[in-house]
């Protein structure tokens, strides 16, 4: 029975409360929907038709109100449709608003449900932010890559008093800057920005997380400990004071933790405050890890490439290079990031090192030249220049990557080589293979002669490569 039918009879007859209780719950219930379909009507209007999950959402949102709607004439049909045998051939049944508002309810509920959004799988722009936030927080830890006052510094003298030899020659002054980046404010604050972005579980096929404290953590490319970087609070040393590596001569004692901190690490934190290595951020004093005030920090020469696709994780190739070396390398070294999917979050769940272009070619260089004696004259990892540095740095420093083959992993180098005392002598382009998992070897060359060979200029010694 409709509304018009219950206005019939009410003209002439007095209903029961029952009666009068159901002719105004139908009532608000159909200004109910009628009004939810104007409003739907009035915001879809002029608006553009979405595909894929949009579209999902309002074709949801149209069924509900067909359920509302329909709900009350409808349910025994339904009832008998899938299975009615069980119920009386007349099913009567009360609807209240409280039953049409709790449809709603339930139907609200389906279309939440419905909306979700999926997890973002643009590989490629997962991949470009993550790897950039990596470099970001690494270059912090790394290469001391934050804001300082040189003004403001603390100074001390590190020696080992087991070992004169040592003191002599390795220790000595150890100064620090005071960090001014509002960022960060001790090492642990360094810390959190690196393993934001990785997983809790890094490393594979062992149980290691990334534990709470820095003092515990390792490092996801190297498995080195992060104390290595970032150091302890050095408050118990006086400004200026010489630092004992050694102080208890104790066989279960190896170091003092934080005199340790101070002749090795990159950071560490005094009176309150943090400071900064001295040798991390003035190119001249470095010997090892220097940025020249940060301008050689580390510096990617390649986009991501995708190596790899796995539903939630996926592989990616990225050239890398840092120090002395940023202005020269056209690749550097490649890193190959894993990503996984974690608590419906993108992270980095390994950092591994793969060809290294540059760096390779010159060690298959100089093993290929130290076989030949008619090249004992040609500076292949001497110091005799001093500012090219040890091991192969002299190569490298000359070398220019003309080709690289991915699938390959052939190299066409070129590179104008100096006698020992520092005069241009060969001139060699060569194809090399670079392949990790094979032999690092010159496969051929063409060698030029730009000064003839002397033997007075023979390199002495074995050499190794760095």
């Amino acid at each position: 029975m409709n509304i018009n039918d219950y206005k019939k009879v009410t003209d002439r007859l007095e209903p029961d409360e029952r009666c009068r209780k159901e002719v105004l719950g139908m009532n608000k219930g159909e200004n109910k929907i009628k009004q939810n379909i104007n409003e739907f009507d009035e915001k879809v209007s002029g608006v553009e038709v979405k595909h894929g999950h949009s579209a999902m959402k309002y074709i949801s949102i149209a069924a509900a109100f067909v359920l509302v709607a329909g709900g009350i004439g409808t349910t025994s049909y339904f009832m008998h449709r899938n299975g009615g045998s069980q119920f009386t051939d007349t099913v009567e049944e009360e609807t209240t608003a409280e039953d049409t508002e709790a449809a709603t309810e339930e139907v609200t509920e389906i279309v939440t449900e419905e909306v979700n959004t999926p997890v973002d799988s643009d590989y490629e722009a997962i991949a470009q932010d993550l790897t950039d936030k990596y470099l970001e927080s690494t270059n912090v830890m790394y290469f001391g890559n934050v804001e300082f006052d040189i003004n403001d510094s603390i100074t001390f003298y590190t020696y080992d008093s087991t070992d004169d030899y040592w003191s002599d020659n390795y220790g000595g002054e150890r100064t620090f800057y005071k960090v001014t980046d509002e960022r960060f404010n001790s090492c642990q604050d360094i810390y959190e920005n690196y393993k934001k972005d990785i997983t809790s579980a890094p490393i594979k096929n062992t149980e290691y997380t990334m534990p709470e404290s820095y003092l515990d953590a390792q490092v996801i490319d190297g498995m080195s400990s992060i104390t290595s970087w970032l150091g302890r609070d050095v408050s118990k040393f006086e400004d200026g004071s010489r630092v004992d590596l050694r102080p208890y001569h104790d066989e279960e004692i190896e170091v003092d933790e934080e005199a340790f901190s101070i002749n090795n690490a990159i950071y560490v934190e005094y009176k309150g405050g943090l400071y900064v290595s001295k040798w991390s951020v003035d190119f001249d004093s470095a010997p090892y890890y220097g940025n020249g005030k940060h301008k050689n920090v580390a510096v990617y020469t390649t986009e991501p490439e995708i190596k790899e696709e796995n539903g939630d994780t996926f592989t990616v190739s990225r050239f890398s290079s840092s120090g002395n070396y940023n202005e020269k390398f056209t690749y550097g070294d490649e890193e190959i990031f894993t990503f996984t999917l974690e608590n419906d979050e993108w992270k980095i769940s390994s950092v591994s090192l793969g060809v290294r272009p540059e760096y390779d070619s010159a060690i298959a260089i100089q093993n290929y030249l130290e076989k030949k004696s008619e090249y004992n004259d040609i500076n292949i990892g001497c110091d005799t220049e001093k500012s090219t540095g040890l091991g192969i740095g002299h190569i490298m420093n000359n070398l220019e990557v003309l080709d690289y083959n991915k699938e390959t992993k052939i190299c066409k180098v070129h590179a104008v080589l100096h006698d020992t005392q520092g005069v241009d002598a060969i001139d060699m382009t060569a194809d090399v293979n670079v392949n990790p998992n094979g032999n690092l070897a010159v496969i051929s060359a063409d060698i030029t002669r730009l000064k003839e060979y002397d033997s007075s200029l023979d390199r002495q010694g074995i050499l190794y490569a760095n």
